[in-house]
């Protein structure tokens, strides 16, 4: 599998040539992103993100006492996704009953890494790779950190 990381603002400039780079920069890479090869979009991951929110974005939508995925949490969710590099096999996506997002990421009972988007802006992530565990957190608008995404390719036998 190949990865492909999107280049990042070039930039903190300001002027009209400044934003105009920057709008067809993240054109391209949404474009690049409803890439069957190389995007989450085109995988049904943003689908996927999005009936989980419809469908527990209320109180007690477990028939329990689960508390409702936030408006946040989804934008928590949507921006840790764009930080991703193209090429990334796709998560599958859930919700847990404190209000989070879950992605995971399985090939095996001994091969998967599951994560958490909580209310409060942490992924919370644990991940079991033949008989190694690892486990950590990180700031979702961090976007994902070079560590985790080592142990996602892993888990997925990328790179």
């Amino acid at each position: 599998m190949v990865t492909m990381p999107m280049p990042s603002t070039i930039s903190e400039s300001s002027s009209d040539a400044a934003d105009y780079v920057e709008m067809q920069r993240e054109n391209s890479y949404k474009l690049l992103q409803e890439s069957n090869v190389l995007g989450f979009a085109a995988k049904g991951t943003f689908q996927q993100l999005f009936e989980v929110f419809k469908e527990c974005s209320s109180e007690g939508w477990d028939g329990e006492q689960a508390k409702p995925i936030s408006v946040e949490v989804l934008q928590d969710a949507i921006k840790f996704l764009y930080s991703f590099p193209l090429g990334i096999d796709a998560p599958e996506v859930g919700a847990e009953p404190d209000g989070a997002i879950t992605l995971e990421w399985y090939r095996s009972p001994n091969r998967l890494i599951s994560m958490s988007i909580n209310p409060d802006g942490w992924v919370y992530w644990a991940a079991l790779i033949g008989t190694s565990r690892r486990h950590g957190a990180d700031y979702a608008m961090m976007g994902i950190s070079d560590d985790l995404l080592r142990i996602i390719l892993q888990v997925t036998g990328g790179n």
